[in-house]
Parts: C-alpha cells; sequence; structure tokens
C-alpha cells in the first residue's frame, strides 16, 4: 500500500500535468487564430467655433492670410506645430496654399491631436524695428515698472502672456480675437509684428473677467466668477490673474460705472492692490465714454480717478481717452446720445495702442 507521502507526490505531479496540458492547449488556440491588429488611429476632426477665421499660410500671427472659414464647419487636421498651439486644416486641394490656424478658435469634435504629426514648417524670423516715439497717450515705462513685469516669473507669471479684463470693448470678438483671427493686420502696425509674435497666446485666450455690463465692484464679487476654475470666494479679477499665469493685465473698467461713480475709486484700487501683490504689472486704461457725466459726475471723473491712482501706485497708463480724441466722434459708435461701443476706427486703434504699450514694457 503507498505510504502517506507517496500518495502525496502522486496528487501533486498529477496536478502539474494538467495544468502543463491547459496551457498546451491554450498556447495551440492562440496560434490558430492570433489577435486582430490595433486599429489605426482615425483622423482627427476640428470644428471653428468663432464666427470666421483667416487661416494663414504658415503658423504664426505675422504670415499673410489665404482663405477664411467659418463657425460650424468641419476639417481633418493634417498638421500640428510641437507645442499644439497652431493646427493645419484640409481646407483646400492647393498644395501652395497654407492652411494653419490657432488652435484656440476651434475644438476637436473627434480623436486626439498627439496622435496628429508635427509638421517642419519654415523657421519665421520675426523682424524687430524699435519703434522711435510713441504717442503721448503710450506710457513711459519706468525701470520700476519694467521690473515687475521682469519679476512676474518669480510669482509663476508667463512673460508671453498678457491679459485684459474689462467689460463689452474688452471682449474678444471686438479685441483681441481679431488678430488670432486675422481680422486685424498686424503686418500694417509698424515696428510692433514682433510684439504680437511674442504675446500670441494672449490673443486667442478668452479671459475669465471681460464681459459686457462688468463694472470696477464686478470684479470683486464671487458671484460673477467661474467657481469651476477658482475659489468659491473670489471674483473674476483675481480668478483671471491665478488662472490666465499673465505677466500684465490690462485694466479697462469705469463704463458699467457710470451710475455708481461715486464708488469707482474704492471698487477700482483693491484690483490694482491685487495684481501688484501676485507680480503682475496692471496696465490702467482709460475710457473713451463720458457716461458718469449724464448721472451726475463731473465731466471726465472716473478717467481723471484712473490717472490720479496709475501716478499713485506707480503703474503704467493707457489714456485712451486721449487717443480717440483724434477719431470721428472720439471713436465711438453714434448711439444716440448714450455712445460707449467702439467704432470701427475706435477698435482698431484700442488693439494698437495694446501692442504699442506691450512693445514699451517689453523693450
Amino acid at each position: 500500500m503507498p505510504s502517506y507521502t507517496d500518495r502525496f507526490f502522486y496528487r501533486v505531479g498529477a496536478r502539474v500535468l494538467r495544468a502543463g496540458l491547459a496551457i498546451a492547449l491554450l498556447c495551440l488556440v492562440v496560434a490558430m487564430f492570433p489577435a486582430a491588429p490595433t486599429a489605426a488611429a482615425g483622423p482627427v476632426r476640428f470644428t471653428i467655433t468663432i464666427p470666421a477665421v483667416y487661416l494663414r499660410d504658415q503658423p504664426s500671427l505675422v504670415s499673410p492670410v489665404t482663405m477664411q472659414v467659418y463657425k460650424g464647419e468641419f476639417y481633418s487636421v493634417t498638421g500640428r506645430t510641437d507645442d499644439g498651439e497652431w493646427l493645419r486644416l484640409d481646407a483646400t486641394d492647393e498644395k501652395d496654399v497654407g492652411t494653419w490656424m490657432l488652435a484656440d478658435l476651434g475644438a476637436v469634435v473627434e480623436g486626439k491631436l498627439a496622435s496628429v504629426p508635427v509638421v517642419s514648417t519654415l523657421d519665421l524670423v520675426t523682424p524687430y524695428h524699435r519703434v522711435i516715439a510713441y504717442p503721448d497717450w503710450i506710457p513711459t515705462i519706468t525701470a520700476a515698472q519694467r521690473q515687475i513685469y521682469r519679476a512676474s516669473v518669480n510669482y509663476g507669471k508667463d512673460l508671453h502672456m498678457f491679459t485684459v479684463v474689462g467689460d463689452c470693448n474688452s471682449l474678444p470678438p471686438v479685441y483681441l480675437q481679431r488678430v488670432a483671427a486675422g481680422q486685424f493686420n498686424v503686418r500694417s502696425v509698424p515696428g510692433l509684428q514682433w510684439v504680437a509674435a511674442r504675446f500670441t497666446p494672449s490673443f486667442s485666450r478668452i479671459s475669465l473677467a471681460a464681459n459686457g455690463g462688468f463694472t470696477s465692484a464686478s470684479m470683486s464679487d464671487p458671484d460673477w466668477a467661474d467657481h469651476n476654475l477658482c475659489d468659491k470666494n473670489v471674483g473674476p479679477f483675481a480668478c483671471e490673474v491665478w488662472v490666465s499665469r499673465a505677466s500684465v493685465i490690462f485694466v479697462e473698467v469705469g463704463t458699467g460705472d457710470q451710475y455708481e461713480w461715486k464708488d469707482f475709486e474704492k471698487n477700482y484700487r483693491p484690483l490694482i492692490e491685487h495684481a501688484l501683490a501676485k507680480g503682475v504689472l496692471p496696465v490702467l486704461v482709460t475710457k473713451a465714454d463720458d457716461l458718469e457725466a449724464r448721472n451726475g459726475a463731473p465731466s471726465g471723473y472716473i478717467n481723471d480717478v484712473i490717472r490720479r491712482l496709475a501716478d499713485e501706485y506707480n503703474v503704467p497708463l493707457l489714456d485712451f481717452w486721449q487717443a480717440t480724441r483724434t477719431l470721428p466722434n472720439n471713436g465711438l459708435l453714434d448711439e444716440g446720445g448714450l455712445n460707449f461701443h467702439l467704432s470701427p476706427a475706435g477698435r482698431d486703434l484700442h488693439l494698437v495702442a495694446t501692442l504699442q504699450t506691450l512693445d514699451a514694457i517689453t523693450r
């Protein structure tokens, strides 16, 4: 009669034999039915999300425009820059026509941009031509102000990013987005092409603190902030300073304060102080209208406050009021006396003055 030890080893050996047979059978089945090949990544589909965009010959804001595409149209992405900032679309069959656009002006609806090949393009060298003299309304940047800008990197800010906070005249379609979409030709502005190229991401970004009707009080009101991106206790201004990582912030409020003009300074000061505390250089911008004068304020009251605070805090002042005095109807649309929306000429001057101010800060 087999001993206990013999029986134990017999059972173990039988189990090992059965396991080996099972593995061999599995290998035979796998050999007979090989795994299906991994499907190749399909095309990346992209749609335009703003009303109209001019595509460009090369991935650069200073490159000539080639053709126009429109909101709701869909295209395949055939190439991208290594940072994903620019995309090339299959918008034409003409091989010598560039079809580049900033990725922020649309959205991917199918596929992943990481699967799109990085396309080698011309290394565009943007010429730098120093502007000899600025108009009187462009700020003279002091050494201390320029140091705030340069030191912003110590606060985690990006020297190639600026942002804007304000009301209806600061909304993307009538301001910065016009550069990104090719609706404002920076090539026509002598000496400032390099500025647009340096701050390229800023022109397609949507500010969290620019909206129609925003006032100086709204800027600090948490009810107006996007709490998906920022703490529930901060307002749009602090939210934008945090999210954008901008090194320069153009503060363009005052039009909406026409009824609460007496509280303007009280509400405006904290914006300057918050920007400086976060290492951001605030550029204070006067407005082209004088709506508060219709509601009992001394003429030019809000702009005078802005000028005085710029001097007090030693921060740059872009005197847009003074700039627009050179334009028909002071750069405003004729709206029957309640004139505050910028005219086409006013919008163009708005952009030029912004570029000139950035040039003054960064030189």
